[in-house]
């Protein structure tokens, strides 16, 4: 079982190092598998967040694609996002944590799904009226 969490971890940070959201898809993957419970896979997603942000965020400094004035503004509200999000989840019954979470990513895969099929729509648009 831990093969596969660890498996699943690494493709995961790799995603998530390149800002995709790696975290949300180490979650689905663990809980769809059955390999741990969506408090478990919330709270080692939080723990990869740390490491992943860490690593990434110092990265992207290095090569100055972060504005560190935006990067100030953004470290309070992230911080106080992050504490009330670990007593919500205390209080949150996993079975309405897994509803929220599932209906979020079905949500977010709508909208990319739709975004996406704008810009094709788009670009098509685009190149007719360039050929004409």
């Amino acid at each position: 079982m831990w093969i596969y969490i660890l498996i699943i971890a690494i493709v995961c940070g790799i995603i998530a190092g390149m800002g995709i959201g790696g975290g949300s898809i180490f979650i689905l993957l663990t809980t769809i598998f059955g390999l741990i419970s969506h408090k478990e896979a919330q709270g080692y997603n939080l723990i990869m967040f740390i490491a992943v942000g860490i690593t990434s965020t110092i990265y992207n400094i290095k090569n100055k694609n972060i504005d560190k004035k935006i990067l100030l503004q953004l470290l309070l509200p992230v911080c106080l996002g992050s504490i009330t999000g670990v007593f919500l989840l205390k209080k949150i019954n996993e079975n309405l944590l897994k509803t929220f979470f599932y209906l979020f990513m079905i949500i977010i895969g709508i909208y990319e799904i739709i975004s996406s099929l704008k810009k094709i729509y788009n670009a098509k648009n685009n190149i007719n009226e360039r050929s004409e």
